[in-house]
């Protein structure tokens, strides 16, 4: 018996150990970095969030850092990062306004590297940057975010925005990735199962993360290697000038009329003053037309059906160089009001007709059910009715059918004048 108790208690500890760390959820990570800082550094990181180092420790390099989200600073239980005790953030949403259920999510941790680097008297330490998607704040310029893929040995995978991912190598627990954009090699790296692989670029000290994805694991079945990815995560690139230079155009337009609006396609036309050995026409990191060795023109392209909101078309054109220049520019597709007034009158009408079949339905029945009765018992019903008065069954059946008719007029009104406001948005 006492062993028992033994293994009931240690399994109450067991579980109450693990409750915080399973109460915290985790999303999507959105940004890996190992940037140098130094005091009164500022780096920005995604959805608004930056951090500002403070002071430093001269000696172990430990940092005392401020947490900014949109330009105000937020409140951290300690602010401090270290070698051996990392900054984190979590955050804490309500989910449930009814019940008012807070979740909490794990969205930032900082550690240092536990040393100081010096130059030009001043000093600098590294740190690693992790950061995980918000719930609540908004995501931005995202091709992939949160997606999942396996990769065969030797074998590309197309991404989006022109960015190719292979597998080239496995040497014992580690595979080599290479990712490309438009066929120029971007980064080459071996991972190991369970580690991320990611490219991040630096502009005036500020990283920027474009593409992360977990490796999940990596076997050998039937004499092949596939790898599994999960939580791969593609950025729009800001390398994309917004403004055109002179010569080239980007028009998106609609092949019918009343202007972009959903569920229909778009026409995207780009012209050229020059010639480019390469040009391609992207909405969204979608390749939507792929011309080699191309003179001056005007070129059109089409797209899918589009969903309401905002979207990006972006034009990479390669010069004989092999120089790759993109240009981008973004566009609005409206709701498409017709198709959503057309829908409420079709459902309209038929919950109209339903209403209408049922009350036919029940007038019919109450009739049948009341003429059987009435055969049996007519010398009751008369007696009933001499002695006093009442509702009769003839009463009640032109009641229902004015009732009826009430409602079928009511009916036509209100699809008469959804037609007149559906006229004014054809």
């Amino acid at each position: 018996m006492k062993y028992i108790r033994f293994v009931i208690i240690f399994v109450c500890l067991f579980l109450l150990s693990l409750s915080p760390a399973s109460a915290v959820k985790t999303k999507t990570m959105i940004h890996y970095s190992e940037p140098q800082v130094t005091v009164q550094d500022e780096i920005f990181l995604e959805q608004g969030y930056s951090f500002r180092v403070l002071d430093m420790n001269s000696k172990s390099g430990d940092l005392w850092i401020a947490l900014y989200l949109n330009g105000e600073e937020v409140d951290l239980d300690s602010n401090f990062a270290k070698e051996d005790e990392p900054l984190e953030y979590i955050r804490s949403v309500v989910e449930d306004e009814d019940k008012e259920e807070e979740v909490d999510y794990f969205i930032l941790k900082i550690t240092t590297d536990g040393d100081v680097d010096k130059e030009d008297g001043v000093l600098y330490s590294t740190v690693y940057v992790e950061q995980y998607m918000d719930p609540v704040e908004d995501v931005n310029d995202y091709l992939l975010l949160d997606k999942s893929y396996s990769l065969k040995m030797d074998s590309e995978v197309e991404l989006a925005g022109l960015y190719t991912l292979e597998a080239t190598d496995v040497d014992d627990d580690e595979v080599t990735l290479e990712l490309r954009l438009n066929g120029k090699l971007l980064k080459e790296d071996g991972v190991e199962g369970d580690e991320y692989f990611y490219y991040t670029v630096y502009s005036e000290g500020n990283p920027q993360t474009l593409f992360l994805a977990n490796v999940k694991a990596f076997f050998e079945t039937n004499d092949e290697i596939t790898v599994f990815m999960n939580h791969v995560s593609l950025k729009q690139s800001q390398d994309c000038l917004s403004e055109l230079p002179d010569g080239l155009d980007i028009d998106v337009s609609s092949p019918v009329d009343g202007g972009l609006k959903a569920g229909r396609i778009a026409i995207v036309s780009y012209s050229l003053n020059e010639s480019f050995s390469e040009v391609r026409i992207l909405v969204d990191g979608e390749v939507l037309d792929s011309r080699f060795n191309v003179s001056p023109g005007v070129y059109k392209a089409v797209s899918d059906e589009m969903a309401a909101g905002i979207h990006k078309a972006t034009l990479a054109v390669t010069d004989e160089d092999d120089e790759t220049s993109y240009y981008s520019e973004d566009f609005s597709v409206s709701v498409n009001i017709k198709d959503n007034i057309t829908e409420s009158i079709v459902g309209l009408a038929s919950t109209a007709a339903d209403e209408i079949t049922k009350t036919y339905n029940m007038t019919v029945n109450k009739s049948g059910s009341d003429d059987s009765t009435k055969d049996s018992s007519a010398d009751d019903d008369k007696s009933s009715e001499s002695r006093e008065p009442g509702i009769s069954l003839t009463t009640w059946t032109s009641s229902s059918g004015v009732s009826n008719a009430l409602s079928l007029i009511v009916t036509l009104g209100v699809f008469l004048v959804f037609f007149t406001f559906f006229k004014k948005f054809r």
